[in-house]
Formats: structure tokens, sequence, C-alpha cells
């Protein structure tokens, strides 16, 4: 390896862990609302250069943690919970319709792959070697409810799925910062499919809206906690 490329891997490091530390405390609320992050002082807080901390932001700006103010500064994105809680209620009348479908009518071959991934999940973590953890997990499950989506033949739906979910990924991620919320995610997503496999579309779809609404009331309740740590940090 050149020292350029050594360059280049420490600086990518660099603005990896910059970035997850970042996000981390902007999930928890640490950052007031309205204050600006500099890039010069969280570099001296990090020990690291300016340009692996203007990655971490620029990244953390893309996933909608950050927002840029009209003079070029970063700020904390402040989450709607009002926006929040009318997004869930269409996405739960989504959920339950295309749940149905799929356990009237679903592509079984997908759904049985979709079966066999989470189980394969659920292995890894009671083994405690998942190889996805935190808050990425939450890609995993937006895969779960559009492949469930795919299932069931309704492109409109699953269109339409795939838009809410980039509306409130960055509320989401607060629904997986804690182990014990995926496992019970993952124990949630096997008893959806097992009811969509077995043709039963009535206890798919409550299965189906027990689920999101648990999600609902856990992403409200942590963003509300992570808001009030914003106001109190200003």
């Amino acid at each position: 390896m050149t020292d350029d490329d050594g360059k280049t891997t420490g600086r990518a490091s660099q603005a990896e862990r910059v970035y997850a530390e970042l996000r981390a405390r902007l999930l928890h609320g640490d950052f007031a609302v309205g204050q600006r992050l500099v890039e010069q002082q969280l570099a001296a807080e990090f020990a690291v250069s300016r340009t692996p901390v203007r990655e971490a932001m620029r990244r953390l700006e893309g996933d909608g943690h950050l927002v840029r103010d009209q003079a070029g500064g970063m700020r904390p994105s402040v989450p709607s919970v009002r926006s929040m809680r009318e997004v869930y209620d269409v996405r739960i009348a989504l959920e339950e319709l295309v749940v149905r479908r799929a356990a009237s009518a679903g592509d079984r071959g997908l759904l049985e792959a979709v079966q066999q991934d989470w189980h394969a999940l659920e292995a890894e973590w009671r083994g405690r070697a998942p190889s996805v953890t935190g808050p990425d997990f939450v890609h995993a499950d937006e895969a779960f409810h559009q492949r469930i989506a795919q299932a069931s033949g309704n492109d409109m739906a699953l269109r339409l799925l795939s838009d809410l979910n980039d509306r409130i990924r960055v509320l989401r991620i607060h629904d997986f910062t804690a182990d014990d919320r995926i496992r019970a995610t993952i124990a949630e997503h096997l008893e959806i499919v097992d009811a969509v496999l077995a043709s039963d579309p009535d206890a798919a779809a409550a299965f189906m809206r027990a689920h999101v609404h648990r999600s609902a009331l856990v992403v409200r309740e942590r963003v509300g906690a992570a808001l009030s740590r914003m106001f109190e940090a200003g």
C-alpha cells in the first residue's frame, strides 16, 4: 500500500468514526436547537483534521440529521412530531393493505426468502454475532417491509411505501438505538411473515398493525426525549 493509499484509508476511517459518534450524539439530543456545528471545533474535539469532519458532516446532512442554514452553516435537524404522527397513520393503512394482499395472493417464493433471511438474522442475534446493529438496522427493517409490499404485487403501494420511508428514516432510526428493540423487531417480523405464509390475512394484518404502531410509540417517546435534551442544552 502506498503512502497516499494509507493516508486515504486513514482519513476514511477517521471520517467514519466522527460520523458514528456525531450521529449518536445527534440522536441523543446532545446539541442544542439551532446550535451551529463548527468544523474547527469538532476537529479539535476529535483530534483529527477538518477534512474527515467535513466528510462526516456532509454525510449527516445527506441522512437528514443536519440541515444547512442560509449562511451555509450546519445545525441539528429538529424532528417534527406532528409530521411523524401523520406519516405513521398513512403507513399503518398502507402496510395493512399490502400484507393482506400478500397473505391472500402473494409471491410465495419471495415470502419464503424473506422468512429465511429473518430466521438467519434471528440466529445471528441469538449467537451474539449480528451483521447489522444499531441505527443501521433501519435499512434492514425497511427492506423487510418493501419486500412484503413487492410480494403483494401492488407496485403503487411499493412506491408509496418507499417514499414514506424516505420521509421518516431520520426519525425511525431512533427506534433502533437499543438492542432490545432490534430483537423485538426481528420477532415481530417473523410473526408477520409466518401469518402471511399461513394465508391468514386477518392475523397478518393484526400483527403488522401492532408492529408499526409499537414502532411509532417508541419513536415518539425517543424523539420527544431527544427534543427535550436539545432544548435543555440551549
